[in-house]
């Protein structure tokens, strides 16, 4: 399996809504890091539950249509990096959100391992206020 593979799995289950398959492929073992400024940075996460429960409900409780789409990808053995644009609209302001990421990804017997996200916080502040 390429270390792509789960990556990739990762976006399209986010795009689905797909929890379980999020969770799936999530390694037990995980450190997980929004990027300091991000409205649901929290230091690093540790289980696939806390992504879940950190971010993503809350990303489906203040966002319509949020999404995360990669562009690029760049692959070394077991590190993946993703070039894309989140997008959506803050419920509270009505105001759309386009802001460019990158993540950095580890690999680990087929499970993402670790997550490192890179954006313009600004940008997603703006949309929220």
């Amino acid at each position: 399996m390429s270390s792509i593979t789960p990556v990739r799995a990762f976006y399209d289950a986010v795009a689905d809504g797909d929890v379980s398959g999020i969770l799936a492929i999530l390694d037990p073992d995980l450190a997980w890091t929004e990027a300091e400024g991000f409205p649901y940075f929290g230091g690093t996460w540790r289980h696939p539950q806390e992504v879940v429960e950190k971010l993503l409900i809350l990303l489906a409780r203040d966002r319509e249509d949020f999404a995360a789409t990669p562009q690029e990808f760049l692959v070394d053995r077991d590190r993946v990096v993703a070039f894309g644009v989140y997008s959506g609209v803050a419920k509270a302001t009505n105001k759309s959100m386009h802001a460019p990421f990158a993540h950095r990804w580890q690999i680990r017997d087929g499970k993402l391992a670790r997550f490192d996200m890179y954006t313009d916080t600004l940008l997603i502040y703006r949309a929220m206020h």
